[in-house]
């Protein structure tokens, strides 16, 4: 059992915001409609601006989220598909991950890495205070007129969905199916590219924004391994469902599930789960007791 599963499993585990990717593209619109009404508003009121906070404007702690996407470039009708068709390809990829996860796994990894990023800004404001940081007078005018944020984590929520369907196709420029694994690699290499590039430039904090959502991600996926992988998950509920229905007993007495190492079943131990072990070849079920502990059956 994972980190995360045991996590879930708590009284934490009942929290969380269902359909989150519905607020997120919300908070996206007005972000746009802002930054079109009057585009430095954001960086006067709203933006992560940690002198300000200090100084009592404690609000911008939540709405720095409200950031301008940078896939919004103007005004025109090619900017506003292209700003559409964004929405559309994060919502799917945000409804598909918080279908599988579930709503309190995507809300903490979601949540998770805005976190992190306050806590970045905090520590990377008190450098700057404390003379740490070279080039300082480029580092704070990236520091104040950074603004990707959520386009960096959007991101990183495509990563996410690659590495947990490598082999969905997405269509480059409507013409060219790429499976998700390669375009994954391309997104790695481009952060690392533009990491580099910020660090020789002076833009240290464009540079920690990429560095702390991706080890947001790399955090939420090591917590999360020993958790069934999504195709793992199917097989196992399709031959579950197989069995059920060759079993089909008569008498409500006779038990539908048995556990092959303790030999306990579902009518002598209702209190029970039983599950399939994906790892095992051959139809093997476990008590939850003995489902994470025992050894894999191999022909």
């Amino acid at each position: 059992m994972s980190l995360l599963d045991r996590l879930e499993r708590t009284r934490f585990g009942k929290f969380g915001i269902p359909n989150l990717m519905r607020y997120v593209i919300g908070v996206n619109i007005v972000g746009i409609l802002i930054s079109l009404v009057n585009p430095m508003f954001y960086y006067s009121y709203l933006s992560l601006d940690i002198a300000s906070i200090l100084h009592g404007q404690v609000w911008r702690i939540f709405t720095f989220v409200l950031s301008p996407s940078g896939q919004f470039g103007g005004t025109g009708m090619v900017s506003l598909l292209w700003f559409a068709i964004w929405i559309f390809v994060y919502y799917s990829i945000g409804t598909n991950l918080e279908r599988m996860w579930g709503t309190f796994r995507f809300n903490l990894f979601y949540f998770g890495g805005l976190l992190l990023v306050v806590i970045m800004t905090f520590v990377f404001y008190l450098f700057l205070q404390l003379g740490l940081v070279p080039n300082a007078a480029t580092a704070y005018t990236d520091y104040m007129l950074s603004a990707n944020i959520m386009d960096d984590l959007n991101q990183t929520m495509f990563l996410a969905f690659a590495f947990a369907f490598p082999d969905a196709q997405f269509l480059v420029y409507f013409i060219i199916p790429v499976k998700a694994k390669w375009l994954s690699i391309v997104y790695l290499l481009m952060d690392g590219y533009m990491f580099v590039r910020y660090l020789m430039s002076g833009y240290y904090y464009s540079a920690a924004v990429i560095l702390v959502l991706l080890l947001n991600f790399f955090i939420f996926y090591f917590m999360g391994r020993g958790s069934l992988t999504p195709k793992q998950a199917y097989h196992q509920k399709r031959r579950k469902m197989e069995y059920k229905k060759k079993a089909a007993p008569t008498q409500e007495n006779v038990p539908r599930h048995h556990c092959v190492i303790c030999g306990r079943t579902d009518v002598d131990s209702p209190q029970l789960e039983f599950r399939y072990c994906s790892k095992c070849e051959g139809n093997y079920e476990y008590c939850s007791e003995h489902l994470f502990t025992h050894e894999h059956v191999h022909h």
